[in-house]
């Protein structure tokens, strides 16, 4: 990831802000894209930062510094330092991230963090898999009318990995970490732990499994 930055910073090519409407089919690189209307490209986008308060479609990769989403962001595939989404986040492939922070609907392949992943819960998501050195934290967002929101606030994963995971109202096949945390409302088949493992009277866990060490890397 510091390679990336590196790299990025090298980026010498002007701003480029869109407030109403553009399509283009080349390639993108950009110091920063600002989009406030709709953006499409055939192409990719290289960019410092990316900030899409609008709607904005990349057929190819999208490489960034930062990335922060208000509106919607439709992607192939995604590497950047930091992403911060609070609208609609899609990606067809791979999101490879430092940090990763979101409040709002996923629909996501494979989100791989080296440093953690945070998601608030505000709508339901969709992610294969979510893999991190660090920490993976799924919260349901704070409201006074859980008994309308509930269903529509929950995560659906086969694979969630991590050092430390805390999570409430998912749906996974396996959660593997050092440190487990299953909150309310979910619904795990399998939990592999090694350290510590906590579980909410208001979920269900399948099959639980005490591993010696990291217990490796699930494929």
């Amino acid at each position: 990831m510091h390679r990336l930055l590196t790299d990025l910073n090298t980026v010498k090519e002007p701003p480029l802000k869109i407030r109403g409407s553009l399509i283009r089919k080349e390639d993108l690189t950009a110091s920063h894209v600002d989009v406030l209307g709709h953006f499409k490209t055939a192409g990719s986008i290289t960019t410092l930062g990316l900030k899409v308060s609008g709607e904005c479609s990349i057929a190819q990769s999208c490489l960034a510094a930062k990335v922060d989403i208000l509106g919607s962001l439709r992607v192939r595939s995604l590497q950047a330092e930091r992403v911060h989404s609070s609208g609609y986040l899609s990606a067809a492939d791979d999101i490879t991230a430092g940090t990763f922070w979101a409040k709002g609907a996923l629909r996501l392949n494979s989100l791989t963090a080296a440093e953690s992943v945070e998601i608030r819960l505000s709508a339901r998501s969709i992610i294969d898999l979510i893999r991190t050195d660090g920490a993976v934290k799924v919260k349901g967002a704070s409201t006074g009318f859980h008994f309308l929101t509930g269903p529509f606030q929950r995560l659906d994963c086969r694979l969630i990995e991590g050092a430390v995971v805390e999570l409430e109202r998912t749906k996974a096949e396996v959660v593997c970490g050092k440190r487990i945390v299953i909150g309310p409302g979910c619904n795990i088949q399998e939990v592999r732990y090694s350290e510590y493992l906590q579980i909410d009277k208001r979920s269900k866990v399948g099959r639980i499994i005490k591993l010696n060490g990291s217990g490796g890397t699930i494929r």
